[in-house]
């Protein structure tokens, strides 16, 4: 009787041909089960370097594989080992760590030009670094060549090694979490603000008054738009570039003192280097820097940036992709790691209220960690000058 007619529960012996089958399926499926987690790391060719959490379990389940390797905290409550960015595996279409990786990258050079206007105060503008328009009052480059960059920038005054920036966005749409945002986090954060928030002046002046450097975000076509809408005056890739100005122009006139512009989502638009060119044009005219989040691998804003003399900067990893205080916290200790690895890191969160509460805890045990927390503006690559 063959194989096809035998009664089934009636196995009959296999044959030695095909003992195999099972110890390779066996083989394969152990090598598939190894790659549902990891961490990602992008360094792209101007040296920077995204880290991400593959979070395409979701939000409420416990940190995968990857984000077990980052280093456990002892009895004492210290981490006892450094998170080993060697072994970190990479992700395809991304492109992979440069094999000098475990060297130190160019540290960003960044020397604001003295400002000869006697300030009133910090958070009031400089009157020949404003130009007024039918927008508002736009940042200009001063007839002395001072730009907005070099007047309102919180310099700390620290270079060197292990230095960690972090912006918190998303502030002016809500009072609550603006002001708790303001108030709550160290003055070495800085603060992102969206065009489409209320009282921007009076924000942008209490957090320059704690000490916080201001950031302005700018709304841009994220995929899936319009489905997905920033709002009215979203730059979008499929205008003219004289629509995308009026709109970058009216978001930058909403508020004054802020030496950087970053992008909000935007992946749509920042992949297309004929549309992202005349705004950051715009950007480097006005004697602004720029900040690229990361968020979008296809992102050509860094390249443009560097072909434009722009200054500039990327982010590495967004801390609240997923708004889970676990992940969060182990993203600040990669963000760490990287710092240590590299000299600087970058990265971004929102002004949820477990964020703002995760950050706030964090930056209290970051010098005991070696880490130094800087405004934004001071890890801009600015060669330009």
């Amino acid at each position: 009787m063959d194989d096809l007619h035998k009664p089934l529960g009636k196995p009959g012996k296999v044959p030695s041909n095909r003992q195999w089958v099972m110890p390779a399926a066996l083989a394969v499926g152990t090598g598939l089960l190894s790659l549902t987690a990891y961490l990602v790391l992008d360094a792209r060719e101007d040296g920077r370097t995204t880290v991400a959490v593959n979070d395409a379990t979701g939000a409420k389940q416990q940190p995968e594989t990857a984000t077990k390797q980052v280093a456990q905290p002892s009895s004492g409550g210290q981490s006892e080992t450094e998170f080993d960015l060697s072994k970190v595996k990479r992700l395809s279409p991304l492109l992979p760590l440069p094999e000098e990786s475990n060297s130190r990258v160019d540290t960003p050079v960044f020397k604001p030009a003295p400002t000869p206007t006697t300030r009133l105060s910090n958070w009031v503008p400089v009157p020949d670094l404003v130009e007024k328009s039918e927008f508002g009052s736009l940042p200009r480059i001063s007839d002395g060549n001072v730009r907005p960059l070099d007047a309102y920038s919180q310099s700390s005054g620290v270079t060197g090694a292990n230095r960690i920036a972090i912006i918190v966005g998303g502030l002016g749409l809500s009072q609550t979490g603006t002001q708790a945002a303001i108030k709550d986090l160290p003055s070495s954060i800085s603060l992102g603000f969206s065009p489409f928030g209320n009282s921007l002046q009076r924000w942008m002046q209490n957090s320059r008054r704690e000490g916080h450097e201001v950031v302005l975000q700018i709304p841009m076509e994220p995929l899936g738009y319009p489905t997905i809408n920033p709002g009215p005056r979203t730059l979008v890739s499929s205008v003219e570039a004289g629509q995308n100005l009026m709109n970058l122009r009216w978001a930058m006139g909403r508020m004054t003192n802020y030496p950087v512009v970053m992008n909000y989502l935007g992946a749509g638009l920042t992949s297309k280097s004929a549309a992202m060119r005349p705004v950051l044009q715009e950007i480097r005219d006005r004697g602004l820097g720029y900040v690229d989040d990361g968020s979008a691998s296809a992102s050509v804003a860094v390249k443009l940036a560097q072909d434009l003399k722009l200054p500039h900067a990327s982010g590495n990893i967004i801390i609240d992709a997923v708004r889970d205080e676990t992940r969060m916290r182990n993203n600040l200790k990669v963000l760490e790691s990287l710092a240590k690895a590299r000299g600087y890191a970058i990265g971004t969160a929102s002004a949820f209220p477990e964020s703002v509460r995760v950050i706030k805890d964090w930056a209290k045990q970051a010098e005991k960690s070696n880490i130094i927390i800087v405004p934004v503006s001071n890890l801009l690559k600015d060669y330009g000058r």
